[in-house]
């Protein structure tokens, strides 16, 4: 129902501007990592201990790294109003400062050499700030408190002590988290052991595969824990989901749209990233999603943020945008498969509506690039329009153009290139596997729709030729000059009463002239019925004024095997060619009708000999020769 598309479309905008309000608060504080490079973490350890009811933290983070060049000390990123209570090397407290900008500095007792592995444990606590979209948040539902991490992009050092940045993924971790017993703490990869004792319920969670610091959450509350699997090939996968009470219904019945996305995704995409492991869904109290890896906090079960969810763990969490210039590698994927799912469960004419709904947002303004310039404007940045809506359509497009199957088979090559997989995509990765799979080069493309700026605009002139073909025309300007022409696959419709026939024309330039072979006269011509383009303000337009008078044209001249004659605009309805040779002799014949006025006749000449040929037509009010060359 259109109804629901228009409802399913306001809610991937607030997707989009969710994360765009929660970023603009992160950067507006210019935070980045200050921690040191001198180091690479391989796995974090952590313990906590938390209360839904205080807005409180206390525990240790150990993490194991190994040392790049050589190293007396490393620092950390953590919120200053967090306090560390010590640090724990080898068995023994050491030296650690805090110079009040957001860091901890810890010094070893002597400096350790290149490649070095080792590992410390800071013992800290306090209260979380208020930063960010709320990276530590605390409110309750019906009464019951909750607590739960929202760390994207830099607000982990609010809650715990990281290397914050965007550059490094340790291998693994684990987390041993402790509550009041009437809580359950939700977590990234597997539940390995829960136990109540004393009043309190402690559980450990383990994840086995590389994960960015900003994906790293935890949640708790009086959670009702709904265990469910989903068959995939050679494997039987968990589904778990973690809900308050109260909304226990509703999230259940979302579990066949889960399923169904998953297995859509697996087959088109490739194996769900954290096979060995799970995935879940949070309910947490914002009214958008987060990709957590294998574990996705989530506000409401809408099918298209369950989809938008789910696709980030391929798109986001096992390849991760390495800068956020590229941050459309994250969220135009998202899109992307938003727009697959809907194809398989809504109509043709609704999925129309959607598609025509967001190309109009894309084209309210004449410029705008899905590759950010701007990376210190969040609202840039998270533009719904450009990274999210024109980078999934930049997607769209390059499937439309390499043809489904060679463009999936270069997005697994993508998600599996060796030299990326789980951890950090630009955009050429991008590029480089889509051209491999499809043997040709995408300079063109990716330099017009995802480095530069704007969109095409159409202007389509047809004239029909005869009884079966018709002249074509097309025309295009560009919105914005980043962009001189944009090089695409354009699909026109034909039909008429009785025949109907899509084709397309493989627009190289403006201006291109093509006579189509249509074996029938259309009485209309529709541009790109299907939406498979980025444009507006196109124009079709019936080109009779295209042969103001009579006009006769013989092409190419000198002929080859093949050439053409045209008659357009004849007030005669029919008229003679004849074709002889420099000495006279009869070549070819024929008394053709002209239906509208116009006519395209196709003769072979591969049999003709070299020399000088007369051609003539003649009708009730024209009698015409030209000569030409073979």
């Amino acid at each position: 129902m259109i109804v629901s598309v228009a409802h399913a479309q306001s809610d991937m905008r607030r997707i989009a501007e969710f994360e765009q309000q929660r970023a603009m608060k992160a950067f507006g504080l210019k935070e980045t990592s200050a921690a040191s490079s001198n180091f690479t973490v391989q796995h974090y350890r952590f313990y906590w201990e938390i209360n839904p009811a205080v807005r409180f933290i206390r525990g240790q983070v150990t993490p194991s790294f190994t040392i790049n060049g050589t190293a007396s000390s490393v620092r950390f990123d953590l919120a200053d109003a967090l306090t560390v209570d010590s640090v724990i090397y080898h068995g023994k407290s050491i030296s650690f400062s805090r110079a009040g900008n957001q860091t901890v500095d810890i010094t070893f007792p002597a400096t350790l050499t290149n490649g070095a592995r080792d590992s410390i444990t800071i013992c800290y606590g306090g209260v979380p700030p208020v930063a960010g979209f709320g990276s530590f948040s605390q409110s309750s539902h019906a009464g019951v408190p909750i607590i739960w991490t929202l760390s994207e992009p830099y607000g982990s050092k609010d809650w715990w002590p990281c290397r914050n940045g965007l550059d490094d993924k340790a291998d693994s971790i684990d987390a041993v988290i402790v509550t009041p017993e009437q809580y359950f703490a939700s977590f990234n990869g597997r539940l390995l052991q829960e136990t109540v004792s004393n009043g309190k319920r402690t559980v450990w969670w383990k994840h086995r595969y590389p994960i960015a610091t900003y994906l790293v959450a935890l949640a708790a509350t009086n959670y009702e824990v709904q265990q469910d699997t989903i068959q995939l090939s050679g494997k039987v996968l968990p589904l778990e989901q973690y809900v308050y009470p109260e909304a226990s219904g509703i999230w259940k019945a979302s579990v066949p749209i889960t399923r169904q996305v998953m297995r859509l995704m697996e087959d088109r995409i490739g194996p769900y990233p954290f096979r060995t492991e799970k995935y879940a869904h949070t309910q947490v109290g914002f009214g958008g999603g987060m990709e957590h890896q294998t574990n996705s906090f989530m506000g409401n079960t809408n099918d298209g943020l369950i989809t938008h969810e789910l696709a980030h763990q391929w798109f986001g969490d096992k390849l991760t945008c390495g800068s956020w210039q590229d941050i459309w590698l994250n969220e135009g994927f998202a899109i992307f498969s938003v727009y697959m799912y809907y194809e398989t469960v809504e109509s043709m004419e609704s999925v129309l509506f959607r598609y025509k709904g967001d190309l109009g947002v894309i084209t309210e303004q004449p410029g705008g690039s899905v590759f950010v310039n701007d990376t210190t404007n969040p609202s840039r940045i998270f533009s719904y329009r450009l990274s999210y809506l024109k980078g999934g359509w930049a997607l769209q497009m390059l499937k439309w153009k390499l043809g489904e199957e060679k463009f999936f088979r270069g997005v697994r090559s993508y998600l599996n290139d060796t030299a990326i997989a789980y951890g950090f995509a630009r955009t050429p990765d991008l590029k480089r596997n889509l051209e491999k799979e499809a043997g040709i080069s995408l300079d063109e493309f990716f330099k017009d729709w995802i480095y530069g700026e704007g969109y095409p605009q159409y202007e389509i002139r047809w004239l029909p030729l005869g009884s079966s073909r018709v002249q074509l025309k097309l025309n295009q300007t560009t919105t914005h000059p980043s962009v001189r022409f944009f090089e695409m696959p354009v699909p026109i419709q034909f039909k008429n009463s009785s025949r109907d026939t899509i084709v397309v024309i493989d627009h190289s330039r403006s201006g291109q002239t093509e006579i189509l072979q249509l074996g029938f006269i259309p009485d209309t011509v529709i541009f790109d019925p299907l939406l498979k383009l980025v444009s507006a303000n196109n124009k079709v337009l019936r080109d009779d004024d295209s042969y103001s008078e009579q006009t006769i044209k013989i092409f190419p001249n000198p002929v080859g095997g093949q050439f053409s004659i045209l008659l357009a605009n004849f007030a005669d309805p029919s008229a003679q060619i004849t074709i002889h040779n420099a000495a006279g002799q009869l070549m070819y014949k024929n008394n053709t009708s002209l239906p509208a006025g116009n006519e395209l006749l196709l003769i072979s000449s591969a049999s003709w000999s070299q020399g000088v040929y007369f051609v003539r037509v003649k009708s009730a009010s024209a009698n015409y020769v030209q000569r030409i060359m073979k």
